[in-house]
């Protein structure tokens, strides 16, 4: 009987083993937080060397964004001065380690903060869909950056910083996608600013959310997109910040997909212009 007591012990432990999330491997490593630089990257010191660790799969909003410094409270919360385990992935182009944090208690440092609202699934680089569920939750429940009617998304904010690209916009290659503008209106009635609007057509059979999606003009001048457009359907936004210009005397306008993937381009004169009416592109907006 005391024989089959103890393997009965056995079977539960090595369940047990098998119970957490994240399992650690070969390459992870503890490692205390020593800093917190910002929502998404951590200095720890291991084998008193200190190394910066870029949090793998999201993106935390950057210093001059709002919520950032709450971004940086609720790391700071959940791991300084704590011994965490690191998962390394990679390196990114600036040499920090990529990498899965695992809390004292085994939770992911990169979920949780993703669960908290102060985090963005960084859709571009990943393809987690925990970290993509997560997201859609804290959005729906309006946690954190969420509280935000229309938070900027920390990669158009770093663009938004950046000289505009000199390439020509009519040099620029398109993939089309099915997803397209459909008109602009860059003369309304009435005043111009927080008025002038733009038509996206959703040529598939699916519909598709613009979180992420943006508009570019000629002059470097961008618009980010939320919302969603029903298959088959066209759906009107006015450009409110006005921060891109529809101007008077002829511009062109790109459309770029959540991966930054330019996907429609059209073009106006000066002459095509009349106060109140839509320009339109392809078949009518419907």
């Amino acid at each position: 009987m005391i024989r089959r007591r103890y393997n009965l012990a056995l079977v539960i432990w090595a369940m047990a083993s098998t119970a957490p999330v994240w399992t650690v491997s070969a390459a992870d490593f503890p490692a205390q937080v020593v800093r917190i630089k910002d929502g998404d990257t951590i200095v720890v010191l291991h084998d008193n060397k200190q190394i910066d660790i870029r949090l793998e799969g999201i993106d935390s909003p950057e210093s001059g964004q709002a919520f950032s410094q709450k971004a940086k409270q609720a790391t700071s919360q959940l791991v300084f001065g704590k011994t965490v385990t690191i998962q390394p992935t990679g390196t990114d182009k600036y040499g920090r380690t990529l990498a899965n944090v695992l809390l004292p208690d085994g939770r992911s440092l990169n979920e949780e903060l993703v669960r908290q609202g102060y985090a963005w699934w960084f859709r571009k680089y990943s393809k987690d869909q925990t970290l993509a569920k997560l997201e859609a939750d804290a959005r729906q429940s309006r946690r954190g950056l969420w509280a935000d009617p229309k938070p900027i998304p920390p990669w158009d904010w770093r663009d938004q910083q950046r000289t505009p690209a000199k390439t020509p916009l009519s040099e620029v290659p398109t993939v089309p996608n099915g997803v397209e503008i459909a008109g602009l209106l860059p003369n309304p009635d009435g005043q111009d600013e927080r008025n002038e609007q733009v038509s996206i057509r959703n040529g598939t059979n699916r519909d598709v959310d613009l979180a992420g999606w943006k508009l570019l003009d000629r002059a470097g001048n961008k618009f980010q997109l939320s919302g969603k457009v029903a298959a088959g359907r066209a759906v009107t936004i006015r450009l409110d910040p006005p921060t891109m210009p529809l101007n008077n005397d002829g511009d062109e306008v790109l459309l770029l997909d959540a991966n930054g993937v330019p996907v429609s381009r059209v073009g106006y004169t000066e002459r095509q212009i009349r106060t109140g009416e839509w320009i339109e592109f392809g078949v009518p907006i419907k």
